[in-house]
């Protein structure tokens, strides 16, 4: 088994309290998740102890994934953990936190603590292209509305 925690930061160019209410409604991660596509189900909202499923579809094969949100800091960070997670991962804990820049921009930053079945760097190009593209699709929406 491997361990290990990925990080990755995102500037949005709009303010916190929009960036956080975007953040706060589970469908819109469908949204931002270009590949692979996702289906999102559970509570409308973000709150401690709302349970997530995923529906993560690649071309030939659709994965199953349920989360847990287990915090929740208003306006500063929730953090979900993987109740049931798909290969390559065994455990998987989320904190989504987000950091005011300006009163136009704000950071957002993912921390990723995990453990696979697979070796870290392999791990590692996987989250860095799920972050990258969420990053995209923000950035071809312009808006978090």
């Amino acid at each position: 088994m491997f361990k290990s925690t990925f990080r990755y930061e995102t500037t949005i160019d709009q303010p916190l309290d929009e960036v956080w209410g975007f953040f706060q409604c589970n469908k819109n991660l469908a949204k931002l998740t270009g590949f692979p596509k996702v289906d999102v189900s559970g509570p409308p909202i973000v709150k401690e102890g709302a349970v997530i499923h995923l529906r993560l579809h690649f071309r030939v094969l659709a994965l199953r994934w349920r989360a847990r949100i287990i915090r929740v800091e208003d306006k500063h960070l929730f953090q979900d953990v993987g109740e049931k997670v798909p290969f390559p991962f065994r455990l998987w804990t989320h904190t989504h936190r987000f950091e005011a820049v300006s009163d136009k921009k704000t950071k957002m930053i993912d921390e990723v603590v995990f453990s696979s079945w697979i070796p870290t760097p392999f791990v590692y190009i996987i989250l860095f292209g799920m972050f990258c593209d969420r990053k995209r699709q923000i950035r071809k929406h312009g808006s978090l509305k």
